[in-house]
């Protein structure tokens, strides 16, 4: 059977070997293995598209009724004709190879990502479960993870022996998923596709190209227009990261089941991070269909899916090779990716299932024979299977390949062969070899089960010898590896020679290199092997095992004399009781390390007692695991600790004009905005300047650029956000180098008034340009904050006798307390505009779920001033209960119900209600930095009404610097929104001593992204600094006048 628009093969085996690329391509290629490298690996076969199908390379469509393009069999990459000669993205059975050096990804949870594509089958992620890397722009679908590559970008990569000076970091490309207004760099024109994986982007610089344009680009990357902001990873140290912590916990084998648990967490919640919604409901019957036939992979991993025609390369490059270049004939059978779990007994969900239905460019399902598929022993006991598709007459060596090409693999088919799997009880497997069509057939009818079960194996009449791969490392080598032939009775000693000789090191000497032996199975792991170990006789056990954890293993030449740089890891732990002395700070963690056996840390401090939180060291990296598997079971006073891995800034490593970014995000804010705010700042920046306020509050991330002489600090959140990392900033400021970094604001809130004063605007919204912001944020001027303490003093003898207690934890309650002290920075009310507020306030905690958007949150505000309008209000004829002096001198108050005291000009989401500053000659313009107070009257609910609409203003009553109100009742109060009931008794305003410093947007037009590199000019420097100090100046001028 052959697929339609392709020549037909030739009927023998030596027709079929002597055949060129006009069998593949439909044009004569020659395919020896020093021409096949220029089509990156590709199984290229004409087909008929019976939808609008777009090149992957040129990005334009493929026109025609019949015939209209290429795609691979392997990697479904789909391309002109004429683009043929030109594809540079590689196939996924080449990609791997192309990474020198790997680093794994960190997973998310399984959710459902909306217009994405999965860089490993190319197809659309969207209603299908699936999966993104944290650290890079890296998605793929859950069943596709078998197939990714270790190329993620290494953010903390710190050594205190590299020679910084001339350092040169190279552009870090991934393919697709660009966002939708990226440009060109070389010919300036449009390169995002929403219809295929496309065109390619820097992870460092986000320089954007076509795929047929980037390698005309210099190779050098200058981190972008924002690297003033951006931490580099030679700046960074971090030995011990979260991810490795968390992966840690996921169980391996049949019990691997937390990975399901996620996705019906997914699910069943709203999918995730990428949804904008609840999950599709595609996604909840794949799950249901999940649950009801049991298929799953033991280890949790993969779910059955949609059709995988083909998949990207296994994770990881091949070590043994044979035949290379010779491609794969090309085949009729479907290739699929499916797995199993726990028996053998569910064929109808398989047959059923999505990805034997057809392709996704609406071909039919084609007849023939399901099989499942497993790739040696150990996959068999894990009951991880694949499902392949073949035409029922199918001869072994078209099995033989299409078992290939569902597992990636890259070799000459001769040298495999399969057998079929019989179960004969517990998990011992029988094998019987198939040599023919007719064994194939017949395998249904003497299987008992549904599905019948085959193993790749490889051929052993060769195994006492073979090749493998050995990399340079660190060295410096002309040639990035080598292929080594070896035999079982080789040992690594004489590999170490052999290497250095091929590598052109005759003269270094063999005892002062090791061979380090790296498998990359889900995870990048090292092993530094024995001298006299044998790697070939461990490699046939493993490929017995597994051919794909044989072929994930590489061998790397590390010198003796270059250690690996060693960091200490640094243990945040958080949520101790509060206050308590050094020495209980530190008894407290080593007990519990005691009590778990672990290996005692190197150091602990510095200790924040006011926070209840220290910093714990530790030299041994595994014992830091240890002992942080240890702390996470331990409930201390009925509260779990919070743990968690921080960075380490190395500040020498900075150039000159660095002024690092540090990013809170309060994923809580406004809407639930700040999740997808995270993800997209941990792309644009090193993901390592991100810290979640979840997790630890902002002191983790004020204490890891505490050595810093400057930084800036970005706050996703509301206004409550600013004061909640401006507080933490007082506490710990004096004992950090930079005690008062500029802030910006990314607004996230209700209200946002302090965002908008700043120019910040009134809302962050999802179409919004996160780059273009981070530009802004690095052009920014500085300016003051006039920052004010209140004072709540209560009147003791109005207290009553029977009740010692406030109405609020925040009131004083008793005649020994100090008066409560808190610090303001918007703006504090009394009266009406406090009771609204508080009844917001206990909205929102009897049922926080439902304050989830800006618009339902303004929507509660109306409702209760609708009710305050109809009913009469405690804070009726409110100026007989006060008495208010400004500056030491009496204020008369006319007839109102509120007073209102502003730092700021806006107030309730963008009112201003102190009004243009020529409205009287008696009262000057409302400014952040004039260290004066502005205090107005309230006259009711529609006296609010109207000055949000932007129809009237407030009574203005005085402008001072030190205020006093005296209450004779128990009123409603807010500082910077956050009300409560206060008793009756005096309040006081005076200016602090706390000044922050802030960052205002620049009037100056941004211009938009720019995608192209910059041009850097080492004569020329930032203004910032001066323009700073100049406005500095010029505040306190002002304040002195």
């Amino acid at each position: 059977m052959a697929k339609e628009g392709t020549l037909q093969m030739g009927p023998t085996r030596e027709m079929r070997e002597q055949s060129t690329a006009t069998s593949l391509f439909g044009h004569q290629v020659d395919l020896g293995p020093e021409k096949a490298s220029e089509f990156h690996g590709h199984t290229f076969y004409r087909k008929s598209f019976h939808k609008p199908t777009f090149c992957h390379h040129c990005t334009d469509m493929l026109w025609g009724f019949i015939n209209q393009g290429f795609i691979c069999e392997i990697c479904n990459f789909v391309s002109h004709e004429r683009c043929l000669d030109y594809v540079v993205s590689p196939c996924s059975s080449l990609a791997g190879e192309r990474v020198k050096h790997p680093f794994g990804h960190t997973w998310s949870e399984p959710q459902i990502l909306k217009k994405k594509f999965c860089n490993v089958c190319r197809r659309k992620v969207d209603d299908i479960t699936s999966v993104r890397c944290e650290m890079c722009e890296y998605y793929c679908h859950v069943h596709c993870l078998d197939f990714v590559v270790s190329n993620c970008i290494q953010y903390a990569d710190y050594d205190e022996k590299r020679e910084l000076e001339g350092l040169n970091p190279l552009h870090q490309w991934r393919e697709g998923n660009l966002p939708t207004n990226s440009k060109c760099a070389v010919c300036k024109k449009t390169c995002a596709s929403t219809e295929c994986l496309t065109s390619q982007k820097c992870e460092w610089c986000w320089t954007t190209a076509h795929t047929y344009c980037y390698r005309s680009l210099p190779k050098d990357c200058n981190l972008g227009p924002i690297r003033d902001i951006l931490i580099a990873p030679w700046v960074l140290s971090l030995p011990v990261t979260n991810a490795m912590v968390r992966q840690a916990d996921i169980p391996t084998g049949t019990d691997g089941m937390k990975f399901m648990n996620a996705l019906e967490r997914s699910t069943k919640s709203g999918g995730g991070v990428h949804q904008g919604g609840g999950a599709s409901a595609a996604a909840a019957r794949m799950y249901h269909r999940f649950l009801s036939t049991g298929l799953g992979n033991g280890t949790g991993e993969h779910f059955e899916q949609e059709k995988l025609l083909s998949a990207e390369d296994d994770a990881h490059p091949r070590l043994i090779k044979r035949n290379r270049h010779k491609p794969l004939r090309r085949t009729s059978s479907a290739v699929s990716s499916v797995t199993t779990k726990n028996n053998f007994r569910h064929s109808a969900s398989a047959a059923d299932s999505p990805e034997l239905k057809g392709k996704d460019d609406g071909e039919e399902k084609q007849d023939g024979l399901i099989m499942k598929l497993y790739d040696g022993s150990s996959s068999v006991q894990r009951r991880s299977s694949h499902t392949i598709n073949v035409p029922k007459d199918a001869s072994a060596s078209l099995v033989v390949e299409t078992a290939m090409k569902a597992l990636h693999i890259s070799d000459n088919p001769a040298l495999y062969y399969i057998a079929e799997a019989i179960e004969t009880g517990g998990s011992l497997v029988k094998e019987k070899r198939l040599v023919d069509s007719a064994q194939i057939a017949g395998i249904y009818k003497t299987c008992k089960e549904p599905i019948p079960s085959i193993i790749l194996r490889h051929q052993e009449r060769d195994a006492k010898k073979g090749l493998i791969k050995v990399y340079p490392g660190q060295l410096q080598a002309p040639v990035s590896s080598i292929s080594i032939s070896i035999t079982s009775y080789l040992s690594v000693s004489d590999i170490i020679e052999m290497a250095l000789h091929k590598f052109g090191l005759e003269e270094e000497n063999a005892e002062e290199f090791t061979l380090v032996e790296m498998i990359m199975d889900k995870d990048v792991t090292e092993r530094v092997m024995d001298r006299d170990e044998c790697p070939w006789p461990q490699l046939i056990k493993a490929r017995r095992n597994s051919i794909r954890q044989m072929k994930q293993t590489r061998y790397y030449l590390h010198k003796k004399n270059q250690p690996k740089p060693h960091n200490a890891a640094q243990l945040f732990v958080g949520n101790l009781p509060i206050n308590m002395s050094e020495f209980k700070y530190k008894q407290i963690v080593q007990q519990h390390l005691e009590e778990a056996k672990c290996k005692t840390f190197s150091h602990v401090g510095p200790i924040y007692a006011q926070y209840g939180a220290v910093i714990v060291g530790f030299e041994d990296h595994e014992a830091a695991v240890a002992a942080h598997n240890a702390l996470k079971e331990v409930i201390y006073e009925e509260k779990p600790l919070t743990l968690l891995f921080i960075p380490e800034i190395h500040d020498e490593a900075l150039h000159g004009e660095a002024t690092p970014l540090l990013c809170f995000v309060n994923v809580k804010s406004g809407g639930c905005q700040g999740i997808e705010v995270q993800d997209m700042l941990r792309k644009m920046l090193n993901p390592y300047q991100v810290f979640n306020l979840d997790e630890g509050g902002p002191l983790p991330g004020l204490h890891v650029y505490s050595r810093l002489k400057e930084y800036r600090i970005l706050i996703c959140g509301g206004d409550g956000t600013v004061g909640w990392v401006l507080q933490c900033l007082d506490d710990i400021g004096q004992e950090s180098v930079c005690s008062s970094p500029a802030i910006a604001i990314l607004p996230l809130g209700t209200g946002n008034d302090l965002a908008r004063v700043l120019k910040w605007g009134g809302g962050y919204q999802s179409t919004d340009d996160l780059y273009a912001m981070l530009l802004n944020v690095n052009e920014a001027e500085e300016v003051r904050l006039d920052r004010w303490t209140v004072i709540f003093e209560s009147d003791q003898t109005k207290l009553p006798e029977s009740d010692n207690k406030s109405n609020s934890s925040n009131s004083s309650s008793g005649a020994e307390e100090m008066p409560n002290m808190f610090v303001m920075n918007n703006y504090f009310g009394v009266g009406i505009d406090a009771d609204l507020c508080l009844g917001f306030h206990l909205a929102r905690e009897e049922k926080p779920e439902k304050f989830n958007s800006r618009l339902h949150n303004k929507g509660v505000y109306f409702r209760l001033g609708m009710r305050k309008f109809v009913r009469r209000t405690t804070c009726k004829e409110l100026n007989k209960e006060l008495r208010l002096e400004v500056d030491g001198k009496n204020v008369e108050l006319p007839t109102i119900e509120g007073i209102l005291v502003l730092n700021i000009s806006s107030w309730g989401g963008g009112a201003d209600p102190w009004g243009v500053d020529n409205q009287d000659s008696v009262f000057t313009k409302c400014r952040h930095d004039d260290g004066k107070l502005e205090v107005m009257g309230l006259t009711g609910v529609v006296h609010l009404g109207q000055i949000q609409s932007g129809l009237r203003t407030a009574i203005r009553l005085a402008q001072g610097a030190h205020i006093r109100i005296w209450m004779n009742t128990d009123m409603p109060v807010q500082v910077d929104g956050e009300p409560w009931m206060q008793l009756a008794g005096q309040v006081v305003v005076c200016r602090s001593a706390l000044q922050a410093t802030m960052l205002k947007k620049s009037k100056s037009k941004i211009k938009r992204r720019n995608t192209e590199p910059a041009l850097t000019n080492s004569s020329e420097t930032s203004p910032r600094r001066e323009q700073a100090r100049l406005v500095a100046m010029k505040s306190d001028d002002s304040n002195q006048v």
